[in-house]
């Protein structure tokens, strides 16, 4: 007796453990739960909106987001397409309560007879429970969090309502949260238009849609695709004589398609993005500003300076440009004229004899670039080949290094560029265009990021110092001759013009409108390195570090990118007054409130600066002076046929601008503005050493561009000028005229020569020094001296002086491409 007795307290203290462990554990569920907490999630679920950006126009022009969704109610999804899904995912829906035994037990049947996982008995509503929870650890006691919850989802929402979150949350691969980005992205549809062969494809990816995608795997999702149809047809859903033919019809129109797509398709292929490269850059500044959360998923509106019209316009003018020029260099003729050097072509030839390559050609590259090309393309295999075969280990060596190079090289042998735009007025950049296209594989922003020697481009700071130092002024004559110098390292350095001619004593504003080298070294010695750099960064806003103290510093040798120059000429543009280039000018979040101010900063510290006077970059009157002197080389100089010329740039407003060569014709920069806008154009190769093609300079190649542009800016309405209201352009107070001869700068002797103005700083003293322009000696009316040369558009355009004057000239002006 005593023995039962004790036998059923010691199975009374056990029950009454797992009574107790059984509710703890029940009570550890529910706490999990979280009394509801769940369920808040799906009342207060809202998808995700994409951030979008707006031009000055408040036109969308781009999105920012992770996964696009589109919030979709149950009425608007049609029937066969919910059919379709309950077919594959849970036919018997409408009858459970959210989990289905008999669905379970016979999964598990199917799954004991196949000896494998075949069939899963979970519902369509677990399975919205899941992807609600996705974000809990995976373990044993999630499974009953899972049930209970899918319970509490039953209980709370009706069959419909849990349909429409379904279709709102369920992943349908690459990219696609929600059905109707499926749709977009697999049909270019909307749910609404989506017919029975669409929706049996889509309710298929559900629980495989790398598996099962059309794009990844065509083949396995066609086979899937009939057993799809077969299961609505078993559920009364599509007449089963139709089946074959639905499936037929559908992917004799869709293989087609599915086969030529990219396998990454995704919701990012769909994306707007009218302008990759600038919105990049506005995105990795807010980054810092605002955070990756709050950019992706705070459905922002942001309100950027770009003008989508313009930036269009630019891309497309620089991108057919580009193709052009990439055409040419990578053509391929048995022409010999204008092409390599014919000791390669012979050396060439004589390979040729050996093994067995192609016939010798001339491309426009430059000649280095032609041999290697060749090389690369003909011989490398045959000679690396024929070196394993002899006992030539070094030689082995050599062309297995020269492979790997050359794979970097044969990448880079497209032409590239960039163009920017900046209303200097205010700051705003209206085009960003970083190069050809905009790539996962090619993201590189030239405009911002490419630093690269900016030639003859860079000439109006050694100018601008020179005359800020009142050391010249733009009518001075300057001896072109030869020069010699000496290097830092004691060497002798001879500066060369473009055609190798002189010109003897010409005025500033004709040298730099005739991109005189040595004219500019000559100015860069006079005024001297220091106050060279400190006037070119100031403009630039680069660091004097970056600016070598030496006489090929007036050349161009420093490297900048085209975002600094444009800053540069901007500052010129706008009266020598500061401009800091904004992008984006103020960030709105959904509730209406603004949370990020650029455009109100920058006017803020533009405000102070205009307080204190340090606004004012350079002097107005230097400024002043320069944009005369570039005026006329857009006009009359080195950019005035390919800016003007109707088979080139067809510009027939008034601009100032200078154009950049650097040697080889490696870079070909145009740096111009108008009243309103200032813009700078790049081209050239990715790899700094290679040419652009011999006489492929920057008045042949990136001028067109410009004018085009600027053409189609302003299409239909007036070209702005540079006069005022009046139709004046009064110089500032600082600025006074002069005159000196136009044939060579020197003094004017009445009879001799034509007078041409001078235009220089009137004198001020500093620390006790009176700084001036000094005079020229007088001309003498020796015309051996200086070149005798027709200036009529350059002189009738700025001078004023009369066709009778112009018409005693011997030869025409003809200034070089650079």
């Amino acid at each position: 007796m005593n023995l039962f007795s004790e036998g059923i307290h010691r199975a009374t203290k056990t029950l009454l453990v797992l009574a107790l462990l059984g509710g703890l554990f029940f009570g550890y569920i529910i706490a999990e739960v979280d009394e509801g907490g769940e369920l808040a999630i799906l009342a207060s679920y809202q998808p995700t909106t994409p951030t979008r950006l707006y031009d000055i126009n408040g036109v969308v022009y781009a999105e920012l987001y992770r996964h696009k969704q589109q919030l979709l109610k149950y009425q608007d999804i049609p029937p066969h397409v919910v059919q379709a899904f309950l077919s594959v995912e849970d036919n018997n829906f409408f009858n459970h309560f959210g989990i289905d035994f008999s669905a379970i037990l016979r999964a598990a049947a199917v799954n004991v007879i196949s000896g494998r996982i075949k069939q899963g008995g979970s519902t369509l509503t677990q399975q919205l429970a899941k992807t609600v929870l996705n974000n809990r650890k995976k373990s044993f006691i999630r499974k009953f969090v899972e049930a209970l919850f899918t319970l509490q989802i039953e209980q709370e929402y009706s069959k419909e309502e849990i349909l429409e979150i379904y279709f709102n949350l369920i992943y349908l691969g690459h990219g696609t949260t929600g059905l109707a980005s499926a749709a977009d992205v697999y049909f270019h549809k909307d749910v609404s238009d989506l017919d029975v062969a669409e929706a049996a494809l889509l309710a298929r990816l559900p629980k495989a849609p790398v598996d099962y995608s059309p794009y990844k795997n065509p083949a396995a999702s066609k086979r899937a695709h009939i057993e799809v149809l077969k299961l609505m047809a078993s559920q009364g859903f599509v007449p089963a004589d139709k089946v074959q033919t639905i499936h037929d019809e559908f992917w004799e129109k869709y293989w087609p398609i599915v086969i030529t797509q990219s396998p990454s398709q995704s919701t990012w292929g769909t994306k707007l993005n009218r302008a990759p490269h600038f919105t990049e850059f506005v995105r990795q500044r807010l980054l810092k500003e605002l955070g990756e959360d709050r950019i992706y998923s705070g459905g922002l509106k942001i309100y950027t300076t770009l003008d989508i019209r313009k930036q269009e316009i630019a891309q497309d003018e620089l991108r057919k440009a580009l193709k052009k020029h990439d055409d040419l260099v990578s053509g391929v003729t048995v022409n010999y004229a204008g092409g390599a050097d014919r000791g390669l072509v012979g050396l060439y030839n004589f390979i040729g004899s050996l093994f067995p390559v192609a016939p010798t050609f001339v491309s426009r590259l430059d000649d280095k670039a032609n041999f290697r090309v060749a090389l690369e393309k003909e011989l490398i295999d045959s000679a690396d080949v024929l070196s394993l075969l002899l006992p030539a280990d070094n030689e082995s060596a050599a062309f297995t290094e020269f492979q790997k190079r050359s794979a970097v090289f044969g990448k880079n042998l497209h032409v590239e560029g960039a163009a920017i735009t900046i209303d200097h007025t205010n700051g705003y950049i209206e085009t960003m265009v970083g190069g050809y296209e905009f790539t996962p594989k090619n993201q590189f922003n030239r405009a911002v990021q490419a630093r690269r020697q900016t030639g003859s481009s860079f000439k109006p700071f050694v100018y601008g110092a020179a005359i800020a130092e009142r050391i010249v002024g733009s009518g001075t004559g300057i001896m072109d001759a030869p020069l010699t110098t000496l290097t830092e390292e004691g060497e002798g350095w001879s500066p060369q013009d473009f055609d190798g001619d002189f010109q003897g004593m010409v005025p500033l504003s004709r040298a730099l409108s005739m991109s005189l080298n040595i004219v500019s070294v000559q100015v860069f010695l006079r005024t001297g390195a220091d106050a060279v750099i400190d006037f070119a960064s100031r403009l630039t806003k680069a660091d004097k570090s970056r600016f070598m103290p030496s006489p090929a510093l007036a050349l161009g040798i420093a490297e900048l990118s085209p975002y600094e120059m444009a800053v540069g000429y901007s500052i010129i543009a706008n009266k020598g007054r500061n401009v800091i280039p904004l992008s984006v000018r103020y960030v709105i979040d959904q509730s209406g409130n603004v949370i990020y101010n650029e455009e109100l900063k920058v006017r803020e510290e533009l405000d102070k600066e205009a307080e204190d006077g340090s606004i004012q970059i350079i002097s107005e009157g230097t400024a002043y002076i320069l944009r005369k002197m570039l005026t006329m080389v857009a006009m009359g100089g080195t950019a005035a046929n390919g800016l003007h010329s109707p088979d080139q740039g067809n510009y027939k407003g008034i601009a100032a601008g200078k154009t950049g060569s650097t040697s080889s014709f490696t870079n070909a920069w145009y740096c111009g503005f108008d009243p309103k806008l200032t813009t700078v154009i790049w081209l050239g190769f990715d790899k700094s050493s290679i040419s652009l093609g011999r006489g492929q300079a920057a008045g042949v190649l990136a001028v067109p561009i410009w004018g085009k542009m600027y053409r189609r800016f302003y299409n239909g309405e007036n070209y702005p000028t540079f006069e005022d209201e009046h139709g004046l352009d009064p110089q500032p107070e600082e600025v006074q005229g002069g005159g000196t001869c136009a044939y060579n700068g020197l003094s004017p002797k009445p009879g001799v020569c034509p007078v041409t103005q001078n235009l220089t700083l009137k004198p001020i003293t500093v620390a006790g020094v009176t700084k001036s322009v000094q005079a020229n000696r007088q001309c003498d009316g020796d015309r051996d001296h200086h070149k005798s040369i027709d200036f009529r558009e350059f002189l009738q355009l700025e001078y004023q002086i009369s066709d009778e004057e112009i018409g005693k000239t011997e030869r025409k002006f003809k200034p070089q491409a650079d």
